[in-house]
């Protein structure tokens, strides 16, 4: 909704069923490259653990594995696998909370016992996370639309949709875009909670902020947002305002418990042995027989990441180096290398924008608040730099605010502008398809130079291993080949007969994932099961000779050839 200082736009009641139409076809686009990538691509390293512990979840109820993320999302994921096929759940029992490797080690058990047709398992799952990708898309739509018109909504939708970071997780059986969606959605009925000053509406946002703390833990960012918003909407009647804080939390604090069957819940504070130290010095001014909460596998779960944010994990790759304490603009360099030219653009532009034509002052705060302690929090407390998917929950309220550009653009001057950049988004996601993990910008060289810049989900996250077999028939090479893959997915699936690669030099075919081509420390799994660490100099004899293949995140080598050195 503009200023009201500034005159209505007439383009406004122009021809709204063209724009209507963008979004049905854009919708239709994202879901059916959406189900094509879903249905080629090899389960990635997360989806491997997170559809596995969900399943475990729903057949013998234990809600401890894999408790770094919350149970809501996974369990969505396990019910239409278990519901569309015939599954063997091994029992969890042996696997503790604390065991970092633990979900990963029970996805083994799942895939063994599953074998015949544990890639097909993946699908269905897959199929959940693409209608919270759609989700998010429609939900901008009509925020948009409330605040400003139909095209301008129509416009940042269709680029949402199309954009290749939103297709590379929509598809994967992962938490982070359904992160994304429940944080959205909070946001938009926040907003409508404030303006409409009704409890029913105060006691949904509690709610949908509560299912969203059982999505991921990411969402506990919110409670900045919701406290600063409540504040100044109610800073007239601070007693109403604190009423609705308080139904707010109490209501999000029993969702997480009636999501999780209230399993060990109201547990004693001096029964954790918590290791954050932003949890652990919570529960050193706190009373030990203080009761927590929430169920006790949430509570383990989110001391976890947040000893995560505050050590790193993995260690952070940017610009061909390695460090364990990461850098300060790692975020800001991984969004403008993942997103498309013209969205960086527009996010650059939108500032003067909003300087030279102002939005209501409401609707500004509304956005610019989540926005601002997300990106604060997200990309200067944290120091996770694995992936740009941290980032997903920050994309619609950035596509939110650039709608104000099309919105105040002149009309000739926003119809020719938005085709083109609508264009451009189209040949991005045709050349991209279906490997939307490994897509770079133009800006910064395109998927053959981003090995340069990021790593690790960024990249290559195990998810292009079904290309090898059809590779290796078209070069007819048989018999064994040196692999080093990325991922936990057994190889052989495919059948690929294959043995590990060694860190001395080799001459043969040899595949080995981006990751670790570029020093990346991991886990790799040998022919007979058997998890094996793998050093970041593992590899480092091969970085000499050029590849004969790119097969999106896995490069072919032929030693044998001294040419290609």
């Amino acid at each position: 909704m503009p200023d009201s200082s500034v005159e209505p736009d007439s383009r406004q009641v122009v021809a709204p069923g063209r724009w209507y139409l963008l979004v049905a076809l854009t919708s239709i686009v994202f879901v059916m490259l959406s189900l094509h990538a879903a249905s080629l691509e090899t389960p990635t390293v997360d989806e491997f653990a997170h559809v596995t512990a969900g399943c475990a979840y729903l057949k013998h109820g234990t809600l401890e594995l894999f408790a770094k993320n919350p149970p809501l999302v996974k369990m969505h994921m396990a019910a239409a696998v278990l519901l569309s096929r015939d599954v063997s759940v091994p029992d969890p029992e042996g696997i503790s909370a604390g065991q970092a490797w633990g979900p990963w080690i029970y996805g083994f058990h799942f895939m063994e016992a599953n074998r015949d047709q544990f890639l097909a398992l993946f699908f269905p799952a897959r199929l959940m996370i693409i209608l919270y990708g759609l989700g998010t898309g429609l939900l901008l739509f009509c925020w948009t639309h409330q605040v400003f018109d139909v095209r301008s909504a129509a416009i940042s939708t269709a680029l949402f949709l199309l954009t290749p970071l939103v297709l590379a997780h929509s598809h994967l059986g992962t938490t982070d875009v359904a992160c994304m969606f429940s944080i959205f959605l909070t946001a938009f009925l926040l907003r409508l909670a404030i303006r409409k000053v009704s409890y029913l509406c105060v006691a949904v946002v509690g709610l949908a902020w509560g299912v969203g703390l059982l999505v991921k833990f990411t969402a506990v960012l919110l409670l900045p947002v919701i406290l600063l918003s409540v504040i100044c909407a109610r800073w007239n009647s601070k007693s109403r305002g604190l009423l609705e804080i308080a139904m707010i939390v109490v209501l999000a604090t029993l969702t997480i418990n009636l999501g999780m069957g209230f399993q060990d819940s109201f547990q004693p504070l001096g029964d954790f042995d918590f290791k954050s130290s932003f949890v652990y010095g919570l529960q050193q001014r706190l009373p030990e027989w203080f009761p927590v909460p929430v169920p006790r596998a949430y509570a383990i779960g989110f001391d976890a990441v947040k000893l995560d944010t505050e050590e790193g994990e993995f260690g952070s790759y940017l610009f061909g180096t390695w460090s364990r304490s990461g850098r300060w603009y790692y975020d800001l360099v991984a969004f403008v290398a993942k997103s498309p030219l013209p969205f960086v653009l527009l996010v650059a532009s939108a500032p003067w924008f909003l300087y030279r034509f102002r939005m209501q002052r409401d609707e500004l705060f509304h956005v610019l608040l989540p926005l601002s302690v997300l990106v604060i929090l997200m990309m200067g407390f944290n120091r996770v730099q694995i992936g740009i998917r941290y980032q997903l929950p920050i994309l619609p309220f950035l596509y939110l605010l650039a709608s104000h550009i099309w919105h105040r653009l002149p009309e000739r001057t926003s119809r020719w502008m938005s085709r083109l950049v609508l264009a451009w988004y189209v040949v991005s996601v045709v050349l991209t398809h279906p490997s939307y993990l490994s897509h770079f910008s133009c800006a910064v060289g395109g998927e053959a130079r981003g090995h340069r810049i990021l790593a690790d989900s960024n990249l290559d996250w195990g998810q292009d291993l079904y290309r090898l077999k059809p590779a290796l028939e078209e070069l007819n090479y048989e018999g064994k080949i040196g692999l080093l893959y990325y991922g936990h997915v057994d190889p052989q699936l495919y059948n690929i007969d294959y043995q590990l690669v060694p860190a001395e030099p080799v001459e043969g075919l040899i595949a080995v994932s981006v990751n670790y081509f570029i020093g990346a420390a991991y886990l790799a799994t040998s022919p007979d099961g058997q998890p094996v660490p793998i050093h970041r100099d593992h590899v480092r004899w091969l970085r000499k000779h050029r590849p004969i293949r790119r097969l999106g995140s896995i490069w072919i080598f032929d030693t044998r050839n001294k040419g290609d050195t």
